[in-house]
Formats: C-alpha cells, structure tokens, sequence
C-alpha cells in the first residue's frame, strides 16, 4: 500500500509539474491523473479481498465503466470552462455603455484637452459602479474625430448604450449639450457657470445611471459624486497633464509632469493630480536613456503622498503595486492589486497590471484569463491585445500568439515591440523569411536601433552566424558604456548566453537586476 501511495504520488507530481506547467497540458489532466489511480487503488484492493473470478471480473468491468464515465465528464467539463474563458471577452452585460470622446464645438478649438478630460472622468466615475460595464479609455478614444455609424461602433465595443457629447466655451461659460446616448433613449442640455463643471459631471452621472435602471450601493452613489478639488485652475493644469500623458513620448511625458506639479502647487491637497505626477514618473523610464530606479523612486514618493490624501485612489494603488513588483516585492504588489480588483472590478487598469504580472511569474494560463477579462472592459486596447500575444508566445502556442499579433496591428500597425515579436514568433516557427521581414520593418522605426540590434543578433546566433552575431555584441558594448545611450543589460545578456558568453551574460543580469532594467 505504501508502495502504491508512493507511485501515486509521483505520478502526480509528474503530470502537474511536466506535463501541465511545462508543456501545458489542461488543467482538468491532474483531475483524470487523481480519479485513475483512485480506480487502480479499488481495482488493486478487490482482486485481494475477493476470491471469485467472476465477482472480480463483474466489479473490474463496472468500476472501468464508472472510471471512464467520470474521466470524459472531467474532460468534457474542463473544455467547456476553457471555451467559456475564450467566450468571456464577447459576452454582453446586462447594462453597459460607452463614453465617446466629447467633442469641441468651440470657437477658437481650443478645448481639446478640456473634452478629452471630461470624457475620462465621467468613464473613471462610472466605472465605479459594479453593475454597469464601461468600456475603457483606450477602446472609446480610438474613435476619436471619426464619423462612424453609432451601431457599428456599438458592435465593436460589444456595448447596449452609446453616449456621446460635445463642449462649447465662451467667456466663462460652459454649456455641454447633445449629451445623448446612441439610441436616442436621452437627451438634455447641461448649461452653468464654468466653476460648476464639477456639478454638470455629477449631473451627467447621475442621469445615466437612472436612464440605464442601475441600482447603486450608498459607497457607489459617495464615489460617484467624489469632487477631488473645487479648485477650477488647478483642475485645467491636471486636465491638460492627463492630455499629455495620454499622448506619451518623452517631451509630451515631461509636459504632463509640469502640470501635474503645477495642479499639486496650486491645490496641494489634489490627490488625482498626484496620481498623474505617480503614474508620468512610472511611464517615463519606456521613453528616457537613463535607468529607470530614479523615476520608479520618485513614483513611489509621490504615490504616496497621494494616498495620504485618497487611500481608495485606484491609480496610486496600482503605481505601488507595480513599484513593489519592480523592486522584486511580488506578493506586496500582488496582494495590492486584488485588494484594489475586489473593490473597483470594472476598473481594466490593475486587472491589466495583475495579468502583466502573471506574465512575469510564468503563470501563462491565469495571465490569459486576466487580459482576456481585461480586454472585455477595454475591447479595442492595443496593449492588451499585444501583450495577450506576448503571453501565448512565452507559453509556446505560437500560433495564437501570431493571431493576437495580427489583431494588435490593425489597432497600431507601426508597433515596435508588436513587430519584434511577430518577427520572434516566425523565427520560432521556423519561418524566417517572415520572421527577417518583420525585423527589418521594427528597424525602420524611428530610435529603436538599440532594441531592434540585439534581436538581429539573437538570430544571427541561432542561425549559426556567430561571427556576425559578435560584431553586434561588441557594437552595443560600446554604446553601453557610454552614458548618451540607454543599452539594455537583459538585451545584451540574452545575446551572451546564444554566443555561449555565460560568465558575461550572469555580469549583464546582475546589473540588470540593479538597475531595475525593465
């Protein structure tokens, strides 16, 4: 008997180790493992206890039968779970709805990041209500200044309401009029003094919940109607550093950075303004040669400031979250990120930052599940959709991964790392004509010769062109040792171990490692 359990054991350790984490075999295989070897167990004890061939021969057919029944139900059960995690992404809710851009019907069109922001806050506000889905940012804003059948986009975005809007200013007025959902359910106009912007936003909230029948919870109805400031210029500054931060790049990133600090000098007690300070401090690093540790020390600072402020401040949480995760604190930043999806489960951005971790961690299955949960709130997001290939890609399911790739590109065609990693995918897939063109197509982007020569140089080696391969390494040992160009480490120590330089490339980990190189 011990001799049994012992196998046993092995054996299950064998499938959940080998066949599932390594070679991703389903889930629902530990379960047919279990019931198996329970049947051996039953099947071993009866062929000793009983001493009729016939009873044997009887029992050992029913309990086959049993054993095979609740084998195909496991089977059966786990694939349909799997179908439903594929499915979850298209399946409508109950109340949803999505926020378009506003418009500016302004005069002099100088509004722009004044309707941006009042399109953001009210999709922030909303979402703060558990029963009603909102689509994220990213998906509503990539029909932006499009004209474009109110259905289709409903279509698109999987959603039952359309809301859409538009801004006019003169003098110091405000009047936000057509604010009417895709249906014509609704429509009002909303004229006050431009100081009472933040009354017309809880004016709009209000009225979509009640258009839409949504019960809210006294804590969702408190959130709902949340002023941060009163202060009218500086909500403008933030406004405009949320508008610059949203277009990214490293000059529009320090923008935002002035601003946000100019919204904090103005009213020191703003907590989203410190929020955007955290979160332009966070992005930075993807857009500066320097090493990021500065930036990610001056995030977490300003976070928590911020939190001293507002503790509920989602994005915060989700900075110190990521800051833990960077500085190797991964069940700190995890536990955070639960605690902040349990309160704001509509929210797609620490959903998305969990699903990143995931990645991290290896744990390529629940990684899938999280952005695919993501990609239902956010269903137009590039990044969701390219890191979703990213993650079949690391998991070995290559061809999934070409087809999230694909579907990332028609949202951004001229992605960099999108391309890398199509191009990484084909190489992996043996096809390296495609996998040559679409590195060829990533070099052409503009200030990414330093990310695209390593890759180049990862193929060369695999291909047997060490030599060439070589050449490169030394090319970017010399930019690394100047301090005008930021060279990754892991790039450089990937590069070492395909040249068979290990001592070296354990050299460039660890300072990777130290320099928190991302």
């Amino acid at each position: 008997m011990g001799g049994f359990i012992g196998v046993g054991w092995l054996i299950l350790e064998f499938v959940h180790w080998i066949l599932i984490d390594h070679y991703h075999f389903p889930e629902w295989s530990l379960d047919i493992t279990f019931v198996t070897l329970m049947a051996a167990l039953v099947i071993t004890l009866l062929w000793r206890l009983l001493r009729s061939n016939g009873l044997i021969i009887i029992s050992l057919i029913l309990l086959t039968g049993i054993t095979i029944f609740v084998n195909l139900r496991i089977a059966q059960k786990g694939e349909s779970h799997e179908k439903g995690e594929i499915n979850e992404a298209s399946s409508p809710w109950k109340n949803s709805i999505a926020i378009l851009p506003f418009a500016d019907i302004s005069p002099q069109k100088d509004q722009e990041y004044f309707c941006d922001g009042i399109t953001e806050e009210l999709i922030n506000a909303l979402s703060n209500v558990k029963d009603l889905r909102v689509v994220a940012r990213t998906s509503v804003f990539s029909f932006k200044g499009k004209e474009m059948d109110i259905r289709k986009i409903g279509q698109k975005l999987d959603v039952a309401t359309i809301l859409e809007g538009s801004v006019r200013k003169a003098d110091n007025r405000l009047r936000i009029i057509n604010v009417a959902d895709g249906y014509h359910l609704w429509s009002e106009e909303f004229e006050r003094q431009l100081g009472d912007i933040f009354a017309i936003q809880d004016e709009i909230s209000m009225a979509i919940v009640d258009k839409l029948r949504v019960e809210l919870l006294d804590e969702e109805k408190e959130r709902l109607v949340q002023v941060e400031t009163r202060n009218l210029e500086a909500y403008n500054c933030y406004l405009k550093g949320k508008w610059f931060w949203n277009k990214r790049g490293g000059e529009n990133l320090l923008k935002a950075i002035e601003f946000f600090q100019e919204a904090i000098k103005i009213d020191p007690e703003f907590a989203p303004a410190f929020a955007g300070l955290a979160d332009a401090y966070l992005t930075f690093p993807g857009y500066s040669p320097r090493p990021p540790g500065e930036y990610y020390r001056l995030a977490k600072e300003t976070a928590l400031k911020a939190l001293e402020i507002d503790k509920e401040n989602v994005e915060d949480n989700v900075v110190l979250a990521m800051i833990n995760i960077y500085n190797w604190k991964w069940s700190e930043g995890v536990e955070r990120l639960k605690k902040i999806i349990k309160r704001h489960p509509n929210n797609p951005l620490p959903r998305y930052f969990l699903s990143e971790v995931l990645l991290f961690q290896g744990n390529f299955r629940q990684a899938m599940e999280e952005k695919k949960r993501v990609l239902q709130l956010d269903p137009l997001s590039f990044v969701c959709q390219r890191n979703l290939g990213m993650t079949y890609f690391y998991a070995h399911e290559y061809e999934k991964a070409l087809s999230a790739f694909q579907k990332a590109a028609e949202l951004n065609p001229a992605s960099f790392w999108n391309l890398i990693y199509t191009a990484l995918t084909y190489f992996e897939l043996a096809d390296y004509e495609q996998a040559s063109w679409y590195l060829e197509k990533a070099a052409s982007v503009p200030g990414t010769q330093n990310y695209s020569l390593p890759i180049r140089g990862l193929f060369l080696a695999r291909k047997g062109e060490k030599d060439k391969a070589r050449k490169i390494l030394r090319e970017l040992e010399v930019k690394y040792q100047s301090p005008q160009e930021y060279i990754s480490p892991f790039f450089l120590a990937v590069l070492c171990v395909v040249l068979d330089e290990n001592d070296k490339a354990f050299n460039y980990l660890e300072e990777a490692y130290v320099s928190q190189d991302q």
